[in-house]
Formats: structure tokens, C-alpha cells, sequence
């Protein structure tokens, strides 16, 4: 008897979460399909992403020039190969803004503080930006309850012409130069000045970067 219980309430509880999953799969897909065509002068999706702003922050995808924003998330999209979809969310106020010729694939951007990136900046497979630290970090401010009113958060602001290698983290309060390349599988943090390429982790200056 208690092992057919522990059954029953084992196929309930897996039931709920593939409902739970089902739900925010096509409410994220609904929010994909408005973007699209909110967004069509602005962005070309290639592929099911995930665009959020949720109350009191903000997205903006900036093509004053004309030149549009490339966001790539179908497995086909990219031969080096992509291990999830583009993820792009602002929560809790933060604001990102996304210039015109930036080309992302299956990357994530999440902010809740804020994000910059600079036009003609392009963003390779696997790559995370964030301006927060995502859960607080003492034990004491996580458990029993999260205090994401004391997460640390600071500013990201990425230059014109960068580059991020294949799974690279740019980490919060990271500020980049123009035309600056950061090495596939680098974490970065810190202030790094034009033309130069970086790589490592934590990320440093390796060499100079010819415009």
C-alpha cells in the first residue's frame, strides 16, 4: 500500500511538472511571436527565443542606422553548434540595450540592473551575460527564504565591434572597449580598454587587437 502511494504521488508530482513546464513553454512562445512583430523593422529571429521584460524593466533593440539586430537560436542557425536558445530577460528594473548589428547566437543576456552592447558586437554560441550575481551568495540570505532585495548588481556596458568567443561569461560591472575579442570559455570581469584581446579566467589582456 505505501509503495503504490509513494507511486501515485511520484506520477502526480511529475504530472504537475510537466504542466508547470508546458505553461511557460507557450506563454515564452507567445511572447516570441509578439516580438516578432513588434520587433520586425528591428531584429531578425531566426528561431524560437525567449524575450522578456517583466514589470518595470525594459528591452530596447536600438537600429537608428538601419542595420539590424541578428538573433539566432535554431539549432541550424550556427554550425559550431548551439546548446540552447537565445535568452534574453530584464527583471527587478534592469535595463538592456541591444545596438543595431549585433549578432547573438544561443547566448543569454539577463539583467536586473543594466546591460549595454555596443553596435556590430557579436555574440558567440553558449555565451552568458549578466549584471548580477543571480542568487545571493551567504548561506544566510538564500535559506530559508531568497533576499533578492541584497543581490549585488552592477552595470555591464560592452563597446562597438567586440567579440565573445563560444561559452564566455561576462560577468557584473565588466565595461569593454571598442573592437575588443574575448577568448572562447573566458570569464570577465573588470574594465578592459579598446583594440585588445583578452582571455582566461579570470580574463586579462593577452595581446593587442588590430581595428
Amino acid at each position: 500500500t505505501c509503495t503504490r502511494k509513494k507511486e501515485v504521488e511520484g506520477l502526480s508530482c511529475g504530472f504537475e511538472v510537466i504542466m508547470e513546464m508546458l505553461i511557460r513553454t507557450v506563454f515564452f512562445f507567445l511572447l516570441y511571436l509578439k516580438c516578432r512583430i513588434i520587433y520586425r523593422k528591428q531584429v531578425y529571429f531566426r528561431g524560437f527565443s525567449v524575450v522578456c521584460a517583466m514589470k518595470g524593466s525594459n528591452i530596447l533593440f536600438n537600429n537608428a542606422g538601419g542595420g539590424k539586430i541578428n538573433i539566432f537560436s535554431h539549432p541550424f542557425s550556427n554550425m559550431f553548434g548551439l546548446s540552447q536558445r537565445c535568452i534574453i530577460v530584464a527583471k527587478n528594473g534592469g535595463k538592456i540595450v541591444i545596438n543595431e548589428g549585433v549578432g547573438m547566437s544561443g547566448c543569454t543576456i539577463y539583467s536586473m540592473e543594466s546591460i549595454t552592447i555596443g553596435r556590430n558586437t557579436d555574440i558567440g554560441s553558449g555565451c552568458k551575460i549578466i549584471d548580477n550575481d543571480f542568487h545571493p551568495l551567504p548561506y544566510s540570505e538564500r535559506y530559508p527564504v531568497e533576499r533578492l532585495d541584497l543581490l549585488k548588481k552592477r552595470p555591464v556596458v560592452i563597446g562597438e565591434g567586440c567579440f565573445f568567443g563560444a561559452n564566455s561569461i561576462i560577468l557584473k560591472g565588466t565595461t569593454l572597449g571598442k573592437n575588443v575579442v574575448v577568448g572562447a570559455g573566458s570569464v570577465v570581469s573588470g574594465t578592459f580598454p579598446d583594440n585588445v584581446i583578452i582571455a582566461g579566467n579570470p580574463a586579462r589582456i593577452i595581446k593587442d587587437n588590430r581595428e
